[in-house]
């Protein structure tokens, strides 16, 4: 009997398991608890893996428990990767919720969004795959191209390449560097928008062709209730003060 209900137990890991329309399968050297049943717990150690739809999961153990393994938490060496919304993550702790599809990561956790060539690390990123929004907190960096920022927090909304910075933002943009209360940035166009108390530095520009004996600009320090700084292609050294708000011209 005891043998019967170990067959079982071994079929139903194997087999995929349906939460709406996204299946779960997983594997791993070691198996224990029980399956298939109402808020159960079933423990994967060693080389566990765990795939939720295009989801997938790694660690060195994962724990999967509620209905439906409706709860994955992963913790050690946890890596993975979403092959259709093209981004891949690592941390020290993964707890994931198949319901609402919220991931958390913590303890040196990175996000790389390969889709709009973002790299993100902080101490904790939760990551919600239905609006593919992403929240940072505590030593958060993020890079894209020529923009590299710094902050406490920071809000990533993905389908829009839009950054809400706060908690002593710093952002520098090809060499130009601004600090404000609050600091937004259209990571596509590279707009960014200062709002609260404003400093920042911009680099030399280069003195025209056409007048050799005009000199370099010296780099310039702005400081303003708010502001919004035009896009590189634009004048790198034009700064446009604006109400509190920080809304753009």
């Amino acid at each position: 009997m005891r043998r019967f209900g170990c067959i079982v137990f071994i079929l139903l890991l194997l087999s995929p398991f349906f939460c709406e329309s996204k299946p779960i399968s997983f594997s791993a050297s070691r198996m224990s608890g029980s399956a298939g049943k109402k808020n159960s717990m079933t423990v994967l150690d060693g080389n566990a893996v765990v795939t939720v739809g295009s989801l997938k999961i790694s660690g060195d153990r994962i724990e999967l428990s509620g209905k439906d393994y409706r709860f994955v938490t992963a913790k050690g060496n946890v890596q993975g990767s979403d092959s259709e919304q093209g981004f891949s993550f690592s941390a020290a702790e993964l707890s994931y919720d198949r319901e609402t599809e919220v991931a958390s990561f913590r303890g040196n956790a990175k996000l790389t969004d390969s889709k709009n060539d973002v790299e993100a690390s902080a101490s904790i990123i939760s990551y919600n795959q239905k609006t593919e929004t992403a929240f940072f907190q505590v030593g958060v960096t993020l890079k894209r191209k020529e923009i590299s920022c710094n902050a406490g927090f920071a809000l990533y909304r993905r389908k829009l390449s839009l950054l809400d910075l706060s908690g002593s933002p710093k952002v520098d943009r090809s060499g130009d560097e601004f600090r404000a209360d609050r600091i937004m940035v259209n990571l596509e166009t590279e707009n960014i928008v200062l709002d609260g108390t404003v400093s920042g530095s911009l680099k030399e520009a280069d003195a025209p062709k056409t007048d050799a004996r005009k000199e370099k600009a010296p780099p310039q320090d702005s400081t303003a209730p708010s502001a919004v700084l035009v896009p590189p292609a634009q004048s790198a050294e034009t700064v446009t003060e604006t109400p509190a708000g920080g809304k753009k011209e």
